[in-house]
Parts: C-alpha cells; sequence; structure tokens
C-alpha cells in the first residue's frame, strides 16, 4: 500500500493532486445549493447589471457609480452569463452565480500548485501546500458564494501566478501588472499586489533598466485598472481619491463581536484581523506558518517569490497595525494575507519532506481533508478549538445570515403557510435559493401577524424571548439562529 501510494505522488509530481482536485471540484459543485444567501449577494448582481447595461449603452452613468467602490470585474461577467437562463428562476441564477465563482476558485487551487512546483524542492511540498489553501473550511465554504473576498483572493494567487510564470521564461511580468490592475478595482488593496512586483523588476530586470521596467510596469496597472472599472472613466483622479477614503473609513454602522467585546467598524483595535486569524485558521496552519516564515530568512536572497509573498505579508500586516482600517465580519477584507501563510506553511512542509519519512508526509495530506470534511456541517463559521477559551457569544457568528437556509429547512414542506417574522430581508434572500420548496413560506412585516419569530446571530449573542423554541443551532456552544413558535401565543 505504501509503494503504491509513493507510486501515485511521483506520477509526473501531479498524481497526488491530481486525485485531490477532481475530487473536491466534485464535492465543491455538489455543495452549491447548501449554503444561504447572504446580505450582500443580490447586491453585488446589482453591480454586474448596472454596469453591463452602462457598458451596452442601455444605462447612466449615475446609476453605475452608486457602487462605484465596488468594481464589476466579477459581477458583470457573471450577469452577462445569467443571460444563458435569462427567463429562468431567481434560484437557477443564484446558482450559475456560484458555479462560476468556485470555477474560479478551483482555478485558484491551480495556481497554488503551479507556484509551489516552482518554489519548493519536492512536489509533494507543493500538493500538500494547494490542498491546505483548498481545505481550510471557511474558506471552501465562502468560496460558493463570497463574490468580492475570494474573488479578490484568486486575483492575487493568479497575480503572482503570473509573475511566476515571468520568471521562469525571463521575460517581463507584463500580466501580473495588469491582473494587479484589474484586482485593484475590486478591492483597493490590489495596489499590495503590485508592490511587490515593482520589487521583483527593481531586483530582476528582465533586460530592461530598472527606472524603465517600474515606469513600464506601472503604466500597465493603470491602464488594466481604468480599463475593467466604467465607474471612474469620467473621473479617475477623483474617484481613485475617493476609493481611497472610503476603504479606509466606510462608514458601515453594524457592529461586530470579538473576544467578548463589540467594536463598531471604523474602531477597531490593531490586534482586530490577528485576533480573528488565530481563532479561525486551523491550528496547525498557524504553527507551520511560523516555522515557515523563519525558514524564509534562508531563502529569501535567493528566491524573488519567496520575496514576493514576504513583503505581500509585511505590507499587510504594516497596514493593519498602523493604519487600523474599517474591518468587520471577521477578516474577510483581508483575506488575501492568506496567500502569504499557506505558501509559507508549504515552504516549510517542504525542508521537511527531506527529514521525516513518508508515512508522516501521508498523515499530513490525509488531516487536511479530513479537517474539511469533519468541520462542513459548519464550515461557514469554523472556529478553531482555541474559540473554546472564551465563554459563549464572544465572537459574532453570522454576520451575513448563511445559515438562515438551513433554519428555513426545518419546515416540513406541507401544504401549510408558515408566516415568518425576522428582523431583515434575510428569509427573503433566501427563499430565492430554495425556490418551490419555498412556496409555503411567507415572509410577514409584523411579529403579531407571524407564526414563528426567526432571531439570527449576527453579533454574538441572542435576544431571549418568553416564547416555546420550534427550533434552534448550535456550533461550538454558540446559537446561530433560533424560530421561536408563536402559534400557542395567538391561541
Amino acid at each position: 500500500m505504501i509503494k503504491a501510494i509513493k507510486h501515485i505522488f511521483n506520477i509526473q509530481g501531479t498524481g497526488f493532486f491530481t486525485w485531490f482536485f477532481v475530487l473536491y471540484a466534485i464535492l465543491g459543485y455538489a455543495t452549491l445549493q447548501r449554503y444561504g444567501v447572504h446580505y450582500d449577494e443580490l447586491t453585488q448582481r446589482s453591480i454586474g447589471i448596472e454596469n453591463a447595461r452602462y457598458i451596452a449603452g442601455w444605462g447612466k452613468y449615475e446609476d453605475v457609480t452608486q457602487h462605484k467602490y465596488f468594481g464589476p470585474l466579477f459581477e458583470t461577467p457573471a450577469y452577462l452569463l445569467e443571460q444563458l437562463v435569462f427567463t429562468s428562476s431567481m434560484q437557477t441564477k443564484l446558482l450559475l452565480r456560484r458555479a462560476l465563482l468556485f470555477s474560479i476558485f478551483l482555478l485558484s487551487v491551480i495556481g497554488i500548485y503551479k507556484i509551489g512546483r516552482h518554489l519548493y524542492q519536492s512536489a509533494a511540498a507543493a500538493g500538500i501546500t494547494a490542498v491546505a489553501y483548498a481545505c481550510w473550511p471557511r474558506l471552501f465554504a465562502e468560496a460558493h458564494y463570497n463574490s468580492k473576498d475570494v474573488f479578490f483572493l484568486c486575483m492575487g494567487v493568479f497575480v503572482l501566478w503570473a509573475l511566476v510564470i515571468a520568471l521562469q521564461k525571463q521575460k517581463f511580468p507584463w500580466a501580473a501588472c495588469m491582473l494587479a490592475g484589474m484586482a485593484s478595482t475590486v478591492r483597493i488593496a490590489g495596489v499590495f499586489y503590485f508592490i511587490p512586483i515593482l520589487w521583483v523588476l527593481v531586483h530582476y530586470r528582465f533586460n530592461l533598466q530598472r527606472i524603465l521596467a517600474c515606469i513600464l510596469g506601472i503604466v500597465l496597472f493603470i491602464i488594466s485598472w481604468y480599463m475593467v472599472y466604467p465607474a471612474v472613466w469620467k473621473a479617475p483622479w477623483e474617484s481613485f481619491i475617493g476609493i481611497l477614503r472610503y476603504a479606509d473609513e466606510n462608514p458601515w454602522p453594524s457592529p461586530t463581536m470579538l473576544a467578548g467585546k463589540l467594536m463598531m467598524p471604523g474602531n477597531v483595535p490593531a490586534y482586530y484581523a490577528f485576533l480573528w486569524m488565530l481563532v479561525t485558521l486551523p491550528l496547525i496552519y498557524i504553527i507551520l506558518f511560523f516555522a515557515g516564515f523563519y525558514a524564509s530568512i534562508k531563502s529569501f536572497k535567493q528566491s524573488p517569490v519567496v520575496q514576493y509573498i514576504i513583503i505581500l505579508f509585511l505590507i499587510t500586516f504594516m497596514y493593519l497595525i498602523i493604519q487600523k482600517p474599517t474591518l468587520y465580519n471577521g477578516w474577510r477584507h483581508v483575506y488575501f494575507i492568506y496567500i502569504p501563510i499557506v505558501l509559507l506553511v508549504g515552504l516549510y512542509v517542504d525542508t521537511l519532506i527531506s527529514k521525516i519519512n513518508f508515512k508522516k508526509i501521508i498523515a499530513l495530506s490525509a488531516y487536511l481533508p479530513v479537517l474539511l470534511l469533519y468541520n462542513i456541517k459548519h464550515d461557514f463559521v469554523y472556529f478553531n478549538s482555541l474559540k473554546l477559551l472564551w465563554k459563549p457569544g464572544s465572537f459574532s457568528m453570522d454576520y451575513w445570515g448563511i445559515s438562515t437556509l438551513g433554519a428555513l429547512k426545518k419546515f416540513d414542506q406541507d401544504e401549510n403557510l408558515k408566516k415568518i417574522y425576522a428582523f431583515t430581508e434575510t428569509i427573503w434572500l433566501n427563499k430565492q435559493l430554495m425556490g418551490s420548496d419555498a412556496q409555503n413560506i411567507k415572509q410577514v412585516n409584523t411579529a403579531d401577524s407571524a407564526d414563528y419569530l426567526f432571531v439570527l446571530n449576527r453579533e454574538g449573542k441572542l435576544d431571549s424571548y418568553n416564547l416555546p423554541v420550534f427550533d434552534a443551532e448550535i456550533y461550538l456552544g454558540d446559537t446561530l439562529w433560533k424560530l421561536y413558535d408563536r402559534r400557542s401565543e395567538k391561541r
């Protein structure tokens, strides 16, 4: 058996990864409908609609600028793809959006593997790194529905992948510069993808003078940013300044709960994102990351890819510490820092492979999918065991309302109408994904007219009502949602 597994690892260096990738893709597409519709999903879709209409000459520039802080790089193609099923239900359109997003994410998994093949001595290390990247439970879940942060993370992988190809071929990294510019339309932090490219251009000039190489890279970055961002076409400089201010001072009003403290966006402490990372990344990732960071010191001068990932990590680290930008809903706004984290994990695994026996490598590679599958019921709110150091109610659990779908599925699909009252539009949104299965569920406008009261845990705690609990969802001691039964009270 061990010899057979070794052979799979050694088939052109891709056997293990290929098997994993195929099974992972099947799992991903099979679970497209398992996650609820989050609060921003239809808002994101409207960005694609307005930009597509404007580009086609049917819409107004003012309609595009209503969402000028969020680029249409994913949303416009996603809406255009919807035209294939234009007459279908919203359920079909939502699933098509998710299939597109997950397909892009799968491509980024391949990208991580290819980067690893260039960066590491061992093909097995590249495979394990790609598996680690893909098997973080929260990322697997959000790769189905988070078309902002996960898509931006994927763009970061594509930027580095393009840079690696340029380094291998000793060609100017024009594609990496352009992809970084495009990524900056999704989040202005795409500039962080570009700064390490300038470092590489200064030290690896690709037969161009340093100044000329940097100027050319900047020009390509700006052109690509402008080309795919209709909201800035009429006033690019003013728009750019406005985007910078918005990114730093986003006046979002909803608080978030972290370590028992209710925090307002725009006024979070410097440790906010790092504490979220500490409690939501698997512990083995954190341990291997620090070991990999130490190992990177030895290879920093020899590898421009190591230089890129270290600079990307340090830029983001310093930005979070010094600038303390507006953050909420965990650390999803800076998910892109996961790229250097997982690649440094792989860097240490690469050094381990030559020192430990093959059985331990098999154990590590097997543990990663098990981690995902074991947590897949609650992967969208995954926490590691450190969360248990705090009492229940210390962390925001389901800020986006993804678990609402699970609550609605608790109802028997009979002919009796279920009237539900909720404090947000979360019921209506998830009915779109359920399609005909939700025809007997109605969201009402007042609690007095409802049969059930739905309460969602967004800020780490739930309000208590003197009503019977029809059903509830519990994870690590915290309640995600409660359905209160008001029928007995109404009688």
